[in-house]
């Protein structure tokens, strides 16, 4: 995903000189009526397009404080069924937070910052296009829903069944260098890989060896 940084004092001052020269005028001067006057709220906005840094290319990456943990994300509501029924109870989503990559100072190309991250979780290659895809949640998106069961058949009796999804969280920090040495560009990456979906019955009691994301889901949905 591309991320496209808007100059409200640019993008103001154009919308102002289209009303005024809608049939076309000049400047009192005889100039250009596009001159960018000194002091002027677009010439100070290009002035500050103009002095941004930018990253260098071709820099190194260094990850660190690097986390993956099996996460829930939606939960349905406790639905009784008995012999084959089919689950209908919706599941919702709990986390609204997409993914995202943030840097400090400097900008850089989320789909290459992510690129690097994919490589070095094993998830793409090195040789790959950067702009193929990393396997990686891109900055915006959030983690599929699983959806609910559906059918279910040869149940015994009449059981509480809590349909779930899940994903893997996946937080870094990293430090970005230049060949040429100077400041590093700091930056923090939240984003998501694999996602799947269950479910648990409420009238059972969970295993140890049960996922995190079961056991969330019987607190929050299974009736007490």
């Amino acid at each position: 995903m591309k991320r496209t940084r808007v100059h409200l004092a640019t993008a103001a001052a154009i919308v102002a000189a289209a009303v005024a020269c809608v049939s076309g005028c000049s400047a009192p001067d005889g100039g250009s009526a596009d001159a960018k006057p000194a002091g002027s709220p677009r010439a100070e906005a290009d002035q500050a397009v103009a002095q941004e840094p930018r990253a260098c290319r071709g820099g190194t990456y260094t990850w660190f404080n690097l986390r993956q943990d099996w996460m829930i994300n939606g939960v349905a509501e406790a639905q009784s069924v008995t012999g084959s029924a089919h689950v209908t109870k919706p599941i919702r989503r709990l986390r609204t937070d997409p993914a995202s990559v943030v840097t400090e100072g400097v900008d850089l190309d989320p789909d290459l910052v992510l690129h690097s991250l994919g490589t070095k979780l094993g998830l793409v290659s090195a040789d790959d296009d950067p702009k193929g895809g990393s396997a990686l949640g891109e900055p915006g998106t959030y983690a599929p829903l699983d959806e609910p069961l559906g059918q279910v058949s040869d149940v015994k009796g009449s059981v509480r069944l809590v349909s779930f999804s899940f994903f893997k969280l996946i937080d870094a920090d990293f430090r970005y260098t230049c060949a040429g040495g100077g400041q590093p560009v700091i930056g923090h990456v939240s984003t998501w890989g694999s996602s799947g979906g269950g479910a648990v019955n409420c009238d059972e009691t969970l295993s140890k060896d049960a996922s995190a994301a079961a056991h969330e889901a019987v607190r929050l949905s299974c009736p007490r």
